[in-house]
């Protein structure tokens, strides 16, 4: 028997080709439309987003959808869209305080005391950590409730449990940076001695490699205490002087180690510009050879550091600014401006050198035979 119609491999292969192509062209299709849908829907949410957050007060099912797409809002806030941006930082601000607002704060500080286990009170410094470093609000629950005096506690305990007293460590630093009254009130409770304690007991080696997240964290919090405007008491962070003077001898300046060093310098820079009677408690011959060795480091930001605390000296006594000069930070200020090229560097260092032949005769004598003058 004959067929009647003749098979035709290669027009059949051309027509399953485009049976392929269309399906792939109709599900980017969906995918387009998918992505359109997501897009518009995130706009609404963007532009009324306040809205939003009002209607979902109060209601736990919306409060609830909020939760479940934190996913969503992270991937929002690290996109490049600022609308995304913001609506995304509305809704977890408001999250946050939803959770505040929810009583949970006490429950977290309760965690703090002896009886509860390690695990307890990581996460509950966790969270008070992340609680204390939002908004006003936010630091002012962590506050009320008694936390900083279980923080204290937590860093004074013999147990060396040196995850949970970083961040500690971090949560005190995260509510004194909130503003100078905060900062003050919490170096009423004493917070200092421990902090010093810790940075002290794990300077020399090994722990100091082996504890550096830790002495990090100390450090950077101790620099948060010594900032703001205005200062703070120098008699509260008079303690301080002696690991200030250790910690920037730390060899070699770099990685995790220079972010301490850092933060010493940053903390000199700020605690010398004061009375002369206040600079000459804090920096002695071995501080201010050390310091004109370090205009010579190739961090910037050291450097600038240390160029403020020298700018500060030049305000000081003469006896102080003489071991400088004897230690030849002249010297130090021609190679900067001979072969400097961070901009902010040059800067500090052209304005250090007024302010010692702004001081007098004698002075203006030194920087004529340096040639500053």
């Amino acid at each position: 028997m004959k067929w009647l119609f003749k098979f035709d491999k290669d027009k059949w292969q051309k027509r399953q080709r485009q049976m392929q192509k269309n399906l792939r062209s109709m599900e980017s299709i969906r995918k387009i439309k998918r992505e359109l849908i997501l897009f518009f829907k995130r706009n609404h949410e963007f532009f009324h987003v306040e809205r939003c957050i009002e209607d979902a007060a109060g209601d736990p099912i919306a409060i609830q959808k909020m939760f479940d797409s934190i996913p969503v809002m992270v991937r929002d806030m690290m996109s490049g869209n600022e609308s995304f941006q913001l609506a995304a930082t509305a809704r977890v601000s408001f999250l946050l305080s939803t959770v505040i607002q929810s009583g949970v704060v006490p429950h977290f500080v309760r965690f703090l005391i002896e009886q509860y286990g390690f695990q307890h009170k990581l996460y509950s410094v966790s969270a008070l950590y992340a609680i204390g470093k939002g908004s006003l609000e936010q630091a002012v629950a962590v506050i009320k409730h008694g936390a900083i005096p279980m923080f204290i506690r937590l860093l004074c305990c013999s147990e060396e449990c040196y995850q949970l007293k970083e961040l500690v460590a971090a949560a005190l630093g995260s509510l004194a940076n909130q503003s100078p009254d905060f900062r003050d009130y919490v170096l009423q409770f004493g917070t200092l001695t421990p902090l010093l304690s810790l940075l002290d007991n794990h300077l020399e080696p090994p722990m100091l490699h082996e504890k550096i997240t830790l002495l990090r964290a100390c450090s950077n919090t101790l620099a948060i205490f010594c900032q703001g405007n205005p200062a703070p008491s120098f008699n509260q962070i008079r303690s301080a002087l002696p690991i200030l003077r250790r910690l920037i001898h730390l060899n070699p300046p770099v990685g995790v180690i220079g972010d301490v060093f850092e933060d010493a310098c940053l903390c000199l820079s700020y605690l010398s510009n004061g009375s002369a009677e206040q600079i000459q408690a804090l920096i002695d011959a071995d501080v201010c050879a050390r310091l004109v060795m370090l205009l010579g480091f190739s961090d910037g930001k050291i450097v600038e550091h240390v160029l403020r605390t020298v700018g500060n000296i030049f305000k000081g006594v003469d006896s102080q600014i003489q071991i400088l000069i004897n230690n030849g930070v002249f010297f130090c200020f021609n190679a900067i401006l001979m072969h400097g090229s961070n901009s902010s560097v040059l800067g500090k260092t052209c304005s250090a050198i007024p302010t010692l032949t702004a001081r007098g005769r004698n002075q203006m004598q030194v920087g004529i035979y340096y040639g500053f003058v």
